[in-house]
C-alpha cells in the first residue's frame, strides 16, 4: 500500500472514535474526501457523506462505520478509582492490566485497568472472566476531587492505549480496525473512481453508532435512499488454531474480501460484484450468512423500503480486542472491487430480482 493511503489508515486507527463520540475521526475522514467530492454533508448525529456526480437517476452508496467499541466512566470512588461501563461489545476478558486513556477534559487522562496480582488470587478468581462492575481503573489520583480536577467525570469515554503496528508482510495490527477499515475503503473508493466517466451518483458514507445497534446506518440509509448499498465491515478470520472452519467457514487473511450470501445480500448485486472481480482479477472469498452479530448492511437494506444491498467482509483476527489484525491487500481488493462495480454501471440500471438463478 502506498504511503499516503496507509498514513490515512493509521490516522483513522490512532484517533479515538468511541461509538457516539466520533467527531474527531469524522473530521479526519472528511478532510480526505473533500479533495475529490462534489458535495460533503454531515447530519445531526455525524454520519458524513461525500458525493461525486450528483443528480444521476441511479445512486450507489459505499459505506463503513467509523465508530469503535469503547468504555465510559460510570462512577468515581472517594479514593479516586474509576469504574466503567461498556460502549458496545467490549470483551472484559482482555481488560485487566490494559492501559487506557480517559477522554474527559482538555487533555486525555492515562490510567490502568487494575488486576489483583496472581499470587493473591483465589483459584476461582484465576478462572473467572470479571464482570464490568468488578473492574476499576487506577489513574493515580489521591481522591475523587483530584480525579475530577484532571477532567475525569461520569460520561467521559475511554479507549485502550493501543496504536497501529505494521507486522510482517502486509499484516497490520491495531485497536478498532473494526471498522476504521470500512471507513477507509469508502473514502478510497471515492478517490479511486474516474469521476469524469462516471454514469451514476456515488456516495461514500462514514456512519456512526454501528456498535450501539446500527443507529447511524438507519439514519443514512433513510436519508440517502440509494438504489444500491455496498456495505463493508470486518468479518471473522478462521485461519487460526482456535476457530473451527467446520462451524465458522473458511476465511483467511490475504485472500481477498468476502462476498456474503443470504439475508441482505441481493443476488443481482452479488452476481455483478463477482463478474467485476472475475473480469479484473480481484481476489474474493465466499462466506455464508453471518448469524453472530450484524453489520450496517442489516440496516441499509430495510431502511426505506427495500434497497438492494451486499455486505462485504474484510477478514479480521482477534476481533473486539486491542490488537485486531487485517491484511492490507484485502483492503485494496475491496476498494478495487467497489470501484470496478460503480464504474461498470450505466445510469438507470435496475437491480430487480431475477426470475430464476442457480444457487
Amino acid at each position: 500500500m502506498d504511503e499516503e493511503p496507509l498514513g490515512f489508515l493509521r490516522t483513522l486507527v490512532e484517533t479515538a472514535s468511541p461509538s457516539g463520540f466520533e467527531d474527531e475521526n469524522l473530521a479526519n475522514w472528511r478532510e480526505r474526501v473533500e479533495e475529490v467530492a462534489d458535495e460533503v454533508e454531515t447530519d445531526a448525529y455525524g454520519n458524513t457523506t461525500a458525493t461525486v456526480n450528483p443528480g444521476s437517476e441511479t445512486s450507489v452508496v459505499v459505506t463503513g462505520h467509523v465508530d469503535e467499541i469503547a468504555l465510559m466512566v460510570n462512577h468515581i470512588t472517594d479514593d479516586g478509582y474509576v469504574y466503567l461501563k461498556k460502549v458496545g461489545g467490549i470483551d472484559t476478558g482482555v481488560a485487566q492490566g490494559q492501559r487506557l486513556r480517559i477522554h474527559g477534559g482538555d487533555s486525555d487522562v492515562p490510567g490502568v485497568v487494575a488486576r489483583k496480582p496472581v499470587h493473591l488470587q483465589e483459584d476461582e478468581e484465576r478462572e473467572k472472566i470479571p464482570d464490568m462492575g468488578e473492574i476499576y481503573v487506577d489513574i493515580g489520583a489521591e481522591d475523587a476531587e483530584e480525579a475530577r480536577d484532571a477532567g475525569v467525570h461520569v460520561g467521559a469515554t475511554a479507549t485502550y492505549e493501543a496504536g497501529f503496528e505494521h507486522l510482517l508482510g502486509d499484516t497490520v495490527a491495531g485497536r478498532g480496525l473494526d471498522n476504521r477499515i470500512g471507513a477507509w475503503i469508502a473514502a478510497e473508493t471515492l478517490r479511486s473512481v474516474d469521476a469524469d466517466e462516471l454514469d451514476v451518483t456515488l456516495h461514500a458514507t462514514a456512519t456512526v453508532q454501528e456498535e450501539l445497534g446500527l443507529r447511524g446506518a438507519r439514519m443514512a440509509g433513510y436519508s440517502l435512499d440509494p438504489d444500491v448499498a455496498l456495505v463493508v465491515d470486518v468479518t471473522f478470520a478462521t485461519d487460526v488454531p482456535d476457530v473451527a472452519e467446520t462451524e465458522h467457514g473458511d476465511v483467511s487473511l490475504g485472500e481477498g474480501p468476502t462476498l456474503k450470501h443470504g439475508k441482505e445480500n441481493h443476488p443481482v448485486v452479488l452476481d455483478r460484484l463477482r463478474e467485476v472481480a472475475d473480469t479484473n482479477g480481484i481476489e474474493t472469498q465466499d462466506e455464508a450468512i453471518m448469524t453472530r452479530g450484524a453489520t450496517d448492511g442489516d440496516a441499509f437494506y430495510v431502511a426505506r423500503g427495500a434497497t438492494p444491498t451486499v455486505s462485504v467482509g474484510v477478514p479480521n483476527r482477534n476481533m473486539h480486542t486491542t490488537s485486531e489484525l487485517v491484511d492490507l491487500n484485502d483492503l485494496e481488493n475491496a476498494r478495487d472491487l467497489f470501484t470496478g462495480f460503480v464504474e461498470s454501471l450505466e445510469d438507470g440500471a435496475g437491480f430487480g430480482r431475477p426470475d430464476s438463478r442457480s444457487v
